[in-house]
């Protein structure tokens, strides 16, 4: 009887390794593949190594080149490939129509029904990880679900990996965001450190751990992450964030030489960043610096109808008791103001305010008149502004 179970054992043994070694042989075939950018290639070899979905590591490897390469998807269940040319790009061509063969593969439901299977394969769980955070983030699937319903399930599923040693990088990040989503910054910083502990160079956990520890106020300790952040962003856009973090945390700790270091080189990258000119005009105006004016010019630029960035310079210069220097601002954006009903109303509007609290009527009532003619034709009666309209013509009435 020994014998019999030992023989048997053997034979079961030699079978594992008989399905195993194909199986590695596929997915290193397929992986080369990938690499080339022959995406549906790779696909159709794991497709035929596996029809039928019974085998977790070429399922895994199905659901990996789907959701990275995928150039269309149908409710994140249909998905579109198509083997590159040099040249171009997943990023180019995804969304835009072509000739794509395309793959249906409900992943969740496949996944979940192997996990039955092998309960213990936390790669699985791993894998149901990935699929419910590329939906949420990209809200082309799970329609049914709520953004707080698909962060819960990232949770649930990685956690699961997680504590059973199974997980990558990635996988620490998207649980740190999940936690950060739902206003739990504590206990997003250590998902983020795993993350950043397994890839250094990944500049997204740097950014996010720094956040939330600002949210945190832990201003020293977030500065060297956003740091990190702003140097590995190769993205001009996402660089222009990180600088602009880093500003704000320099501020935060009474450093403002380095903040307007940090903020100049995300106005750099984002000319037209309205938070960067902002916090620059803040810090010029305290300062008392020659470059206030041309900061604030620069930001009424943006859109001269914007009611809150008048409210913004003014509240900035009122901070510093400088009522008179924001009246020249304004003033002289007159013979350039667009022409529009709203960017002269709030422009005359916003310079009889000032000029009133100069104590100079006679120079505000002219203001006030144009400023009700021009915002009628663009505000509702009931506009606040009207109110303040009245009363300032009723103060200033010769």
């Amino acid at each position: 009887m020994y014998r019999y179970f030992l023989g048997a054992a053997l034979l079961l043994s030699a079978a594992a390794r008989a399905q195993t070694a194909p199986t590695a042989s596929v997915l290193t075939q397929a992986d080369k593949l990938t690499t080339a950018q022959q995406y549906e290639a790779a696909y159709a070899l794991l497709d035929k190594a596996d029809p039928q979905n019974q085998q977790p590591d070429v399922v895994l490897a199905k659901e990996k080149l789907l959701l990275s390469y995928y150039l269309i998807s149908v409710n994140y269940k249909s998905f579109g490939l198509k083997n590159l040319q040099p040249g171009e790009t997943v990023a180019q061509l995804r969304g835009q129509k072509g000739p794509y063969s395309m793959h249906l593969l409900d992943i969740p439901k496949e996944l979940k029904r192997l996990q039955q299977k092998s309960p213990q394969n936390y790669a699985l769980s791993k894998g149901l990880g990935d699929y419910y955070y590329q939906a949420q983030q990209c809200h082309c699937g799970e329609r049914d679900k709520t953004d707080a319903q698909l962060l819960a399930l990232v949770l649930r599923y990685y956690g699961s990996a997680h504590a059973h040693g199974v997980g990558d990088f990635m996988s620490y990040y998207a649980v740190g965001y999940a936690l950060l989503m739902q206003k739990k910054p504590e206990p997003s910083l250590a998902a983020f450190e795993q993350s950043i502990a397994l890839n250094a160079e990944y500049p997204t956990s740097h950014y996010n751990l720094a956040f939330a520890q600002a949210q945190l106020g832990r201003w020293a300790d977030a500065t060297p992450h956003a740091q990190a952040a702003y140097r590995l962003y190769p993205d001009p856009e996402l660089k222009a964030d990180a600088a602009r973090l880093l500003g704000h945390l320099y501020l935060q700790q009474k450093q403002p030489a380095e903040a307007k270091v940090a903020l100049q080189q995300s106005l750099d990258l984002q000319p037209r960043s309205y938070a960067s000119l902002l916090q620059l005009l803040q810090l010029a105006v305290a300062e008392r610096s020659p470059t206030a004016p041309e900061l604030a010019t620069r930001l009424y630029q943006l859109d001269p109808a914007d009611d809150q960035m008048f409210v913004d310079i003014m509240d900035t210069f009122q901070a510093a008791n400088q009522w008179t220097e924001a009246e020249a601002v304004f003033r002289s954006q007159l013979p350039t103001a667009p022409k529009t009903p709203a960017a002269q109303g709030l422009l005359h509007f916003y310079l009889a305010i000032l000029n009133m609290q100069l104590q100079r009527p006679k120079e505000a009532r002219p203001h006030f008149l144009t400023a009700q003619t021009q915002l009628r034709k663009v505000a509702k009666p009931d506009n606040p502004m009207f109110e303040l309209i009245e009363k300032g013509l009723k103060e200033t009435r010769p």
